[in-house]
């Protein structure tokens, strides 16, 4: 397989190290979150940043999820980076949300509890199936960048750190999503948090694909 020059652009890699490459040739295909180059003398890696310059002057922003590597070809598995905009003006809901939550610890099935509300109903909704796989591999590309929570996330490093071992451990039983989802909100809200930062963008993107 040989990539079309035509259908290729410069892109920028910034590794979890803060090394950056510069004018990497690849097809970027945002629509599908892949991502094609023949630019083998690379050193990508999961958890890396695509970094793409628009013509309005707007850098776009990837976080590289999965990497399949040919002999012609890598293809990569990649996610746009949440629009932090967005995020910080949906943090105060998502902050009421956690403090109107109710910690089970232990398996619970058939419970309903109403809050916040008087003379309402509610529906329950039990979901059988909890994709601990998929939250295994995000979980092991998050870690990934553990040697630089202390300069990004200051005295809250300790904190992402606990609740980073405590889904571990939930995860390694399989047992109460409830819970797990309730931590990966808590890293994605530290990490909206920290303004400006690729790596705090880069966890609130994977988190973002399980809550």
């Amino acid at each position: 397989m040989r990539l079309l020059f035509r259908d290729l652009i410069s892109v920028n890699l910034v590794k979890m190290n803060g090394e950056i490459y510069e004018g990497i040739k690849v097809n970027l295909q945002s629509q599908v979150n892949k991502l094609l180059t023949q630019e083998f003398n690379i050193p990508f890696e999961e958890g890396d940043f695509i970094e793409r310059k628009l013509k309005n002057g707007v850098i776009e922003k990837y976080v590289i999820l999965k990497i399949n590597q040919s002999s012609n070809v890598i293809n990569m598995d990649i996610q746009k980076n949440t629009d932090l905009t967005a995020d910080e003006k949906n943090m105060g809901e998502q902050q009421k949300i956690i403090n109107n939550t109710n910690n089970f610890y232990d398996k619970v099935t058939g419970v309903q509890i109403q809050q916040g509300t008087n003379n309402s109903s509610q529906e329950q909704t039990v979901m059988q199936e909890f994709d601990y796989d998929k939250l295994t591999k995000i979980l092991e590309q998050i870690k990934k960048y553990d040697s630089t929570f202390d300069n990004e996330y200051g005295e809250k490093a300790p904190e992402i750190r606990s609740k980073i071992d405590e889904i571990e451990t939930l995860l390694q039983k399989r047992e109460n999503p409830s819970r797990i989802k309730i931590l990966l909100t808590d890293i994605k809200n530290l990490s909206i948090g920290v303004a400006g930062s690729l790596i705090a963008s880069g966890i609130i993107s994977l988190v973002s694909a399980i809550v």
